[in-house]
């Protein structure tokens, strides 16, 4: 805690900050509104003796008890709700990014606040995520996939040299990488390496991302600055500094939210006076709201009219060979062909095609690493229907899906053959594929065997966890 005490006349109440900053930090969910309601998911958790306490300034987020293991529940790897840290949730309540809207997250990886948003906009409109690092960026594909996300797009770039060609966009989320010590009650290692140099040294990379934002932010349009740091090398210099390159271009909104005690961005700093206007700004202490650290600015660019996407710098989805796989879908597993009218597939790889939402506006440049949700492995036998594919529309299947008992669907989330009892099988037409369902849930894909009367496991197994708790 020494390093802190260079923050000490900023804080209101030292103690309570030192005694926060100790304590474990408690665990925050939010439930997916793409697959259950917070009510639905509160009850389902009660069944199971898991109280879930709301978040008062964020509906549809909860605090679970400290004893839970939210990694190794069935919820979890259905994809009902998401893990992220409660502070964190505030960036993208204060870019409202709404159905329709044209979104950029420069710094996605790990993708926590790429679900959140792709989430808040329906799965609709454009939400372009990239980040510099392709593995990171693999891992948050992991969690767009889980949480269902047909409107989010990837890419792999340096955020501050994104080019002008990737168009213009209506908000963007500038969660730039930093020391990173407001997560010091998850990892207290961060002090070790949290200083001034690194501070100013991190500063100019995070300068260079704020920059681009601005440029590729249409007139009108929003920006989210944030970082999870206590440091004003990191947080209000580097906002003054691009306020003041920007004139009277750019201006800063406020970015109080109802519930959340904050503190006010500082307008002065080591006898340095920055812009007034950063009062706006919010700096989330640890002892405030019992959550980490963090930092977040909203900027608003002046003036002008809605941009539109020039057509010819456009991906167009869909292709009638490819749009016929979903004819196979609908026969396969009994949907209505209206669950697809804002739907699309375009074939991007080998492994097979993804499907995207209609009204996503893609560039041709820079390359896209991936675009919407990978739907179906294709130049097999059979196509197939990935399992995030699976749990997407599962809810709307009426044949070929099984409902399993708790002994079952434990079978299945650790990849294992099962028995199905009498009456199970009743909307199966044949041998082959298969939705599975635990409580009315879709869990993925598996191949019953009509000969046999087993069901065949097809669950991931990168996303098994022997311990799995239902």
């Amino acid at each position: 805690m020494d390093y802190f005490e260079r923050y000490r006349e900023l804080i209101d109440d030292w103690a309570a900050f030192v005694a926060a900053a100790k304590r474990p930090l408690p665990t925050t969910i939010w439930a997916n509104p793409l697959k259950i309601t917070p009510e639905k998911l509160q009850n389902l958790m009660a069944d199971s003796g898991i109280e879930l306490t709301p978040v008062t300034w964020y509906p549809g987020a909860f605090r679970l008890p400290a004893d839970v293991m939210p990694g190794l529940r069935w919820e979890f790897l259905a994809g009902l709700y998401q893990v992220q840290e409660e502070v964190a949730l505030l960036p993208a309540r204060l870019l409202e990014p709404q159905p329709g809207d044209r979104v950029l997250d420069m710094c996605a990886a790990p993708g926590n606040k790429t679900a959140q948003m792709g989430a808040m906009m329906a799965n609709q409109g454009t939400l372009l995520a990239n980040d510099r690092n392709g593995g990171r960026m693999r891992a948050a594909r992991d969690v767009l996939n889980r949480i269902g996300l047909v409107n989010v797009t990837t890419l792999t770039w340096d955020g501050s040299s994104l080019p002008g060609e990737i168009g213009q966009f209506d908000k963007i989320m500038v969660d730039v990488p930093c020391t990173c010590e407001g997560t010091c009650r998850k990892d207290s290692s961060v002090l070790s390496r949290s200083s001034v140099g690194a501070s100013l040294k991190i500063a100019r990379i995070q300068t260079a991302l704020l920059r681009k934002a601005v440029q590729l932010c249409r007139p009108g349009g929003r920006i989210v600055y944030a970082t999870c740091t206590f440091a004003p090398e990191e947080n209000e210099l580097v906002v003054d500094a691009i306020l003041r390159e920007a004139g009277d271009g750019l201006r800063l909104r406020p970015s109080a939210v109802p519930g959340l005690v904050a503190s006010p961005g500082l307008t002065e700093w080591q006898g340095k006076s920055l812009h007034p206007d950063l009062h706006h700004a919010s700096r989330i202490w640890p002892h405030q709201n019992d959550t980490g650290g963090f930092f977040v600015a909203v900027l608003e660019k002046v003036g002008g009219e809605r941009y539109s996407m020039d057509g010819d710098r456009m991906i167009q989805p869909g292709d009638s060979a490819a749009d016929s796989l979903l004819a196979e879908v609908v026969e396969r597993f009994g949907m209505d062909t209206a669950v697809f009218n804002q739907l699309a597939i375009i074939p991007w790889s080998k492994r097979g095609v993804y499907l995207v939402n209609r009204d996503q506006q893609l560039p041709t440049r820079p390359r896209l690493d991936a675009p919407g949700l990978f739907f179906m492995r294709t130049g097999q036998r059979y196509a197939k229907l990935t399992t995030a594919a699976a749990m997407l529309l599962g809810q709307h299947t009426t044949q070929n899906r099984i409902d399993l008992t708790a002994e079952q669907a434990r079978a299945y989330l650790q990849r294992q053959t099962f028995a199905v009892l009498p009456g199970q099988t009743t909307t199966c037409t044949d041998t082959g594929y298969v939705v599975v369902c635990y409580h009315g849930y879709p869990l993925g894909l598996g191949v019953y065997h009509t000969l046999s009367g087993e069901v065949e496991s097809h669950f991931p197994k990168a996303c098994v966890r022997p311990d799995v708790q239902l």
